[in-house]
């Protein structure tokens, strides 16, 4: 299952208001600083003002997915190695089916 998480920082970020001068930080800037399994530390750079300030991003631990291990990357270079397609056929995911109702 592919999490977006960085999106979900940034939701979070766009709901907070910069400590210094009180702008939204809509269109702050952000660095990463540390990661923990649930939670992200984060610097943001006021738009308006400038001032830095540091944020703790809680991440859900039902998003996170388990780490990559050895065989995976192993299986994935296998598997890379045979395909013939193109990267973005790899890379872009499929609408999920839906099955038909029947009559």
């Amino acid at each position: 299952m592919a999490v977006d998480w960085i999106g979900a920082i940034l939701d979070t970020i766009r709901e907070m208001q910069c400590p210094c001068c009180g702008a939204r930080l809509a269109s702050c800037g952000v660095r990463g600083i540390t990661a923990e399994p649930t939670a992200l530390v984060v610097r943001l750079a006021c738009s308006v003002c400038g001032e830095n300030s540091v944020a703790v991003v809680k991440r859900d631990a039902r998003e996170m997915a388990a780490p990559l291990t050895r065989d995976d990357v192993l299986d994935a270079h296998d598997f890379l190695k045979r395909w013939h397609g193109t990267v973005s056929d790899v890379v872009t995911p499929k609408p999920a089916k839906r099955e038909e109702a029947t009559r």
